[in-house]
């Protein structure tokens, strides 16, 4: 008797034309809110579903988090803002019973043959690296791995990790490594805070991914530092990265408040 192979975790499940969270997505700040993770997710996603011209290459992804978004259905609308000969900008809308309650905005940039400028890139492989519990409350029920390699998620300042995501976002679909960026793309706040989170919440209030190209393989990097003048908000930098080096660069604008949160 063969023994049973768990089921795959998700954050999402179809309903019609829209997209229903599971209790994965569950906000670490708002226990009835979906995490920026989630939605950046599900933004790629419908991205990838909303079959634009082959021939553009996505350069810009951002994403604002209109107030809490709440865990439940949720339905995707996609309007063209420009589609010109060298560049399109698309909006993505999200609305929570006819409440709009995120936008997006992907702007692409037509393919050409050019020279190219690559990023330094000076990390260690994963392979070099042991497994460890980097972050704390964004496992995905084990389906996402990290090796941590500078700083501590617990503690404020820089940090870098490598992480793999073997979960689904939507159930039922693979996860293409586009959207495992996209992911990863909120956890720069988490990556590289700046204070502990017993003491001052850090939710980001949008996230923005300038991609130099799309993402490859299993294992993705990020590097990520906040910074902040002590006056209510704050700035999340990270640098993205996977086995052929560089691929974006982001940012996060972080709220700033007393924590509300048990730890």
């Amino acid at each position: 008797m063969t023994q049973e192979q768990a089921p795959t975790p998700y954050y999402f499940t179809r309903e019609g034309s829209g997209f229903v969270p599971s209790s994965l997505s569950k906000n670490p700040w708002f226990g009835n809110a979906i995490a920026g993770g989630p939605i950046s997710a599900l933004t790629a996603t419908i991205i990838e579903e909303a079959g634009f011209d082959p021939n553009f290459e996505i350069c810009r992804v951002s994403i604002d988090i209109l107030g809490i978004v709440p865990r439940t259905l949720l339905e995707p609308r996609i309007t063209a803002i420009r589609s010109g000969r060298q560049a399109q900008l698309h909006r993505i809308e999200l609305f929570a019973a006819e409440k709009l309650v995120c936008q997006a905005h992907v702007l692409l940039a037509r393919y050409l043959e050019t020279p190219a400028i690559p990023a330094p890139f000076d990390y260690p492989h994963p392979d070099t690296l042991a497994e460890n519990q980097f972050l704390i409350g964004a496992g995905m029920a084990g389906a996402i791995r990290t090796k941590g390699f500078l700083g501590k998620a617990t503690e404020p300042g820089r940090g870098a990790v490598w992480l793999c995501m073997n979960g689904e976002v939507v159930q039922g679909k693979a996860t293409s490594p586009f959207a495992k960026a996209c992911l990863f793309g909120d956890y720069g706040n988490g990556v590289g805070s700046s204070t502990r989170a017993e003491e001052w919440s850090f939710a980001n209030l949008d996230i923005t991914i300038q991609f130099f190209r799309m993402p490859r393989g299993e294992w993705f990097l990020i590097d990520s530092e906040t910074q902040g003048a002590g006056n209510g908000h704050a700035l999340a930098q990270s640098i993205f990265a996977d086995l052929d080096g560089l691929y974006a660069k982001g940012t996060q604008t972080i709220f700033v408040a007393p924590s509300q949160r048990p730890i």
